[in-house]
């Protein structure tokens, strides 16, 4: 009697078999879904950890941060001879940059390889630190008005077009303090009739009492300032000059 019943009950299958029946030959496809949705979640899983990892790590790097140097303008008093103010608004442009200089990092010639002292930056862009520097040391003069940045847009009498040639710290050896080299090219332009007056240029080399960065940026300042007043003098001399020409043009405009 029970036998019968045994042979009368259906036999019951694994599961995997009775997918794979039911599947047919689509039963690879099972599987490989299977492993795809294990390695989504390790995927997964891994993502999140990173993202845990790599929010701390915005607060706790061990990267070294740059140091950042800027450059004061040079005082009153610095130029060639005390003199009375031009009566004339100056502005001063961008300067264009010798290939290399026109960054944030502090430019090294050795020979002919420019390279950048590592991990020390400008506070900003050198064309913006170059023309800052113009701009803040004419004005404390008193020679002119006015003088201000050429972006300003204020109406002028005259613009100083700044070329920047040389603007780095030059190393003769590997060893020994660095010679910093600042060199300007102005071209004067009377703004009524776009008039070029004048080409001036100055140049300053100065050697770093060390060579360490806090005597270096000291260097720079200092050779930057006497080239400033430097082109400023000749400046002055050039705009005096031509203000009998400057009330022609006007009259003529």
């Amino acid at each position: 009697m029970s036998a019968s019943r045994e042979q009368g009950r259906p036999k019951l299958e694994p599961s995997s078999l009775c997918h794979r029946r039911l599947l047919g030959n689509n039963a690879d496809v099972c599987v490989a879904f299977g492993r795809l949705t294990k390695i989504c979640a390790g995927i997964i899983a891994s993502l999140v950890a990173l993202a845990g990892c790599s929010t701390s790590s915005l607060f706790d790097s061990d990267l070294p941060v740059p140091t950042s140097y800027v450059i004061a303008a040079a005082l009153g008093g610095g130029g060639a001879t005390p003199r009375a103010p031009v009566p004339v608004d100056l502005s001063v442009s961008r300067p264009e940059m010798a290939a290399g200089l026109d960054t944030d990092r502090i430019a090294v010639l050795k020979g002919r390889e420019l390279d950048y002292y590592r991990r020390v930056r400008w506070a900003v862009r050198a064309t913006e630190l170059v023309q800052t520097v113009v701009v803040d040391s004419l004005a404390n003069q008193n020679w002119f008005r006015s003088v201000t940045p050429e972006q300003a847009r204020v109406a002028g009498d005259y613009v100083l077009d700044l070329q920047v040639r040389a603007f780095q710290a030059e190393y003769a050896s590997s060893v020994g303090n660095p010679t910093i080299r600042v060199a300007l090219l102005g071209r004067v332009i009377r703004i009524v009739d776009r008039k070029l007056i004048a080409t001036v240029q100055s140049a300053a080399q100065m050697q770093a009492d060390y060579n360490r960065m806090h005597a270096v940026v000291a260097t720079f300042e200092a050779a930057a300032h006497r080239a400033i007043l430097d082109l400023g003098d000749q400046v002055v001399a050039a705009i005096r000059a031509d203000l009998t020409s400057l009330q022609t043009a006007r009259e003529r405009d």
